[in-house]
């Protein structure tokens, strides 16, 4: 167990490697209840999107989801979210956990009149199931038609007889969905999953698998590519911001957009194949500090070091180039690889 978010939370069950390589080859399930949901309703709840996130609301349909980012003034980034319409003038947002009050206050901020804000975070569980055989697993407890929903749509309907908001979204590099329930039936929706994949290879997963897989992926996490210095155009997430909406950070990110970042995420491999470059590690071209690691583990697909390097773009560092890395006073070199690491094999 360790401290996460304000949680206690599970790293791992049987340990990571184990855990990391079932997503990968069958399932894995995950308690994800720590994260914070907020509803928003009412005929001014588009508006107040459109005001609050860089990604465009109006964009989305009835059972429709969008990643998206709140920004700070000076486009720096406060969190990045999930958004789910739900129905006409109503929405779910689902957020990082760490982030609920603050994200929660922003919002409530800049409410108007006809726009009504709840904090759903203590009332819902949320459950993901993960991997090549998840809609397998999924369909033994459910009458959902899982595949007809679309890659970042939602369906309600009843996992184990309870009702839940089944969502084909996840944080892996897999395919899978994230299953939305009152918290009180949370324990028994885990439960029926884990009974109905046990001879399918599905494994209860940690915080470390989610963190190995999620870089693998080339995937941010909040606080490490991410975080209030960092916007969302030097983390290469320019897709998800539309301009010409005026929402909060948009005049910061239209001007950084204009000149071009300051700043880029690389991939990175240490050289030796054996040192791990962690966040915060120095990287260094030329005798100077050109960035700094911001993710870097073990990862099990690649049975090798990989890294997540915040750089300066004026150092011109580009895919085959080598840089060092200050590993415990040593000057490690590393290799710039192209992000992300791991593409999920189509079928």
């Amino acid at each position: 167990m360790t401290q996460f978010g304000g949680f206690d939370m599970p790293l791992s069950y049987t340990g990571i490697i184990e855990e990391h390589r079932a997503v990968r080859s069958s399932a894995g399930i995950f308690d994800l209840s720590h994260m914070g949901e907020f509803e928003l309703s009412g005929i001014s709840a588009l508006g107040l999107l459109e005001e609050t996130l860089t990604n465009s609301a109006s964009l989305l349909a009835d059972g429709q989801a969008q990643y998206t980012l709140m920004c700070a003034d000076d486009g720096g980034t406060l969190d990045d979210l999930i958004l789910y319409r739900l129905e006409a003038n109503r929405y779910m947002l689902c957020v990082n956990a760490a982030n609920v009050g603050r994200d929660y206050d922003r919002l409530l901020h800049h409410t108007r009149m006809g726009a009504d804000l709840i904090d759903l975070s203590d009332d819902l569980g949320l459950v993901a199931i993960q991997g090549p055989v998840a809609m397998l697993v999924l369909s033994k407890v459910s009458r959902l038609p899982l595949n007809q929903i679309r890659r970042f749509h939602a369906r309600r309907g009843d996992v184990a007889g309870i009702s839940c908001l089944v969502a084909r979204t996840g944080y892996t590099g897999e395919d899978g969905f994230e299953i939305f329930v009152a918290a009180q039936h949370a324990t028994a929706v885990f439960e029926a999953l884990l009974d109905s994949g046990a001879g399918d290879g599905l494994r209860p997963c940690g915080l470390g698998a989610r963190d190995t897989l999620r870089m693998e992926a080339g995937l941010p996490l909040y606080g490490h590519e991410l975080d209030r210095s960092v916007s969302p155009l030097e983390a290469g997430l320019a897709p998800f911001v539309k301009f010409g909406r005026g929402f909060l950070g948009e005049t910061a990110l239209a001007a950084q957009r204009k000149a071009g970042p300051a700043r880029q995420l690389v991939g990175l491999q240490t050289n030796d194949g054996k040192s791990i470059a962690r966040q915060g590690y120095i990287l260094i071209q030329n005798g100077h500090p050109v960035g700094a690691v911001t993710s870097g583990t073990f990862a099990p697909s690649f049975n090798r070091p990989l890294a997540i390097g915040l750089v300066d773009v004026a150092a011109d560092i580009k895919s085959g180039g080598e840089v060092l890395v200050e590993i415990r006073k040593r000057m490690v070199p590393a290799t710039i690889v192209p992000l992300p690491f791991y593409h999920r094999r189509k079928t």
